[in-house]
């Protein structure tokens, strides 16, 4: 078996791969120049995070590719028109990140519940001021998108005693609507994939609905955002803050205004980089690199109409 790998230089779980795929032949490369040779005689493509655009670069010589993986969870960068007329089985890394991205919304909820932002410039000036803090439990999350991510943030706040509502579209216990759960929540959050149903869903409208003293987490897809709109009702208070990982454009530019705002909190799409996370995605990989040489079926295969 002959696998091409997309993945950057010094890419450490490269050395996992070579030590434990056995004998398949690997070819390995970051840019299509370098791979364009060996693509042809490739049956299979490993994509690491971010360096997905090289497989449309590579398209016309892949002739011999049955299956596409990606270490990543999100796949809106796959060239879906291509794929959907091909029979190549597209996989990805859905769920593995799920735990770290629900340990961050919670960090986002107790910054805001807790004021951490006005606890450290205090310390900073070694000021003395007390104040009224505010307990999570009791408080409503509204969780748009409730795959394995949404139900990593459910669990979490559930178990501090919050009151939990998700909507997504395969799951049983559904609200009538999205817009039913905005204007009751105390925190919206969302992760949902970004497809060309879910650009911009949370639009304009929608910000709009929300309570002035809520709170918008965003750890799916910066671009489900209309992030100039949220840019405005953070600016004249019309909602109390937002946590965001993830941006309509990466790196943040700037210039941007996000980043004077002190009712934001930002990370730079980071939330689900953990120490083994790659690691992890790597044997995820491997296991199904065992059933795919087997002939069994594959874990996370991607719906490519859906394109989730």
């Amino acid at each position: 078996m002959r696998l091409l790998v997309i993945a950057p230089d010094g890419f450490a779980p490269l050395e996992v791969l070579g030590r434990e795929a056995g004998d398949v032949e690997l070819f390995v490369g970051s840019d299509a120049e370098t791979l364009r040779r060996d693509a042809a005689r490739a049956d299979a493509v490993l994509i690491a995070p971010r360096a997905g655009p090289v497989l449309t670069e590579l398209w016309r010589e892949l002739g011999n590719v049955r299956w596409v993986h990606t270490l990543a969870a999100g796949v809106e960068f796959l060239p879906f028109d291509l794929l959907r007329r091909s029979e190549i089985v597209v996989t990805n890394g859905r769920g593995l990140y799920a735990d770290a991205l629900g340990e961050f919304a919670i960090a986002a909820m107790l910054w805001f519940a807790k004021d951490l932002r006005r606890l450290v410039r205090s310390q900073e000036g070694r000021r003395w001021e007390p104040f009224t803090v505010e307990r999570l439990a009791g408080q409503s999350v509204g969780i748009i998108g409730y795959g394995g991510i949404g139900r990593a943030v459910g669990a979490r706040a559930a178990a501090l005693g919050m009151h939990v509502t998700g909507v997504g579209r395969r799951q049983e216990r559904i609200e009538p609507t999205i817009d039913d759960v905005i204007p009751r929540s105390d925190y919206v959050v969302l992760s949902t994939p970004l497809t060309p149903d879910t650009y911009r869903l949370f639009s304009r409208e929608r910000i709009a609905r929300m309570k002035p003293s809520a709170v918008l987490i965003n750890v799916g897809r910066g671009k489900t955002v209309d992030e100039a709109a949220l840019v405005g009702a953070l600016e004249s208070r019309s909602i109390r803050g937002a946590a965001l990982d993830v941006f309509e454009h990466e790196p943040l530019p700037p210039e941007h205004p996000l980043w004077r705002l002190d009712n934001v909190l930002l990370s730079p799409h980071t939330a689900d980089h953990t120490s083994d996370s790659h690691a992890r995605a790597m044997q995820f990989f491997l296991e199904n690199l065992r059933r795919f040489r087997a002939g069994e079926p594959l874990l996370n295969v991607v719906d490519k109409v859906a394109q989730y």
